[in-house]
């Protein structure tokens, strides 16, 4: 079933990301990695952080299934899926790979890298030119 309204869908991914036990664990990967935060103790802080950011893009990645190929583009150009996935991936295999534990994040990263192949996603084609667009709040 497409998404009907897609700016509720857009704001729900917006609150996920703003959500402040989201911002703090993005605040520690980027201090640290996700997969080291992934060979932290069981029960630590820390895997705790990093299960909460693969959790989101996993819930992220569902509800982003159902978007139509033009939503899908909209959303490309102001999410950063290519480098969520480049910056978790590395946790999501050390904690049992992504069809254990993200795989609509996986096939959402996918079509992101398919998109980013076609002329539309051109200007998104580096990491730098994906972080000057993408909202990371």
């Amino acid at each position: 079933m497409p998404v009907e309204d897609y700016e509720a869908f857009a704001t729900v991914v917006t609150q996920l990301r703003l959500n402040p036990p989201y911002q703090a664990a993005e605040v520690h990967r980027r201090s640290s990695d996700a997969a080291t935060m992934a060979g932290a103790a069981p029960g630590s802080a820390a895997l705790a952080e990093v299960l909460l950011l693969i959790g989101t893009w996993e819930r992220i990645g569902i509800m982003a299934s159902d978007l139509s190929a033009p939503q899908r583009r909209k959303f490309f150009r102001s999410t950063p899926v290519g480098l969520m996935w480049a910056a978790l991936n590395p946790a999501i295999q050390a904690l049992g790979g992504p069809e254990a534990l993200a795989p609509e994040f996986k096939k959402l990263n996918d079509r992101y890298q398919t998109w980013l192949a076609s002329p539309d996603g051109e200007m998104f084609r580096t990491a730098n030119q994906q972080a000057v667009h993408a909202m990371f709040g």
